[in-house]
């Protein structure tokens, strides 16, 4: 008789574990590709950085020139003054 419930006893364990042991495995996996994305995101995020750091400076760049542009248009009005009177 004990023999029976130590079968059904394995039986049941094994119903029980071998799923557990498949969700792990699958749990396993997903983990990895998520780290790999992981490491993907942080690689564009890094360009994205880069980008904006070029393009900030490339703003800072253009705010002096718009300036000088300015500044080249008023000694300009009055040269143009100058020359008129």
């Amino acid at each position: 008789m004990n023999e029976k419930y130590w079968k059904i006893f394995t039986l049941v364990l094994g119903a029980v574990v071998l799923p557990l042991a498949g969700w792990v495995w699958q749990t396993n996996l997903d983990v990895s590709t998520l780290r790999n994305d992981l490491g993907d995101l942080e690689e564009q995020v890094a360009d994205l950085e880069d980008t904006v750091d070029k393009q900030q400076e490339g703003l800072l760049n253009l705010i002096g020139v718009e300036r000088d542009i300015v500044h080249i248009r008023e000694s300009l009005s009055r040269i143009e003054e100058l020359v008129t009177r």
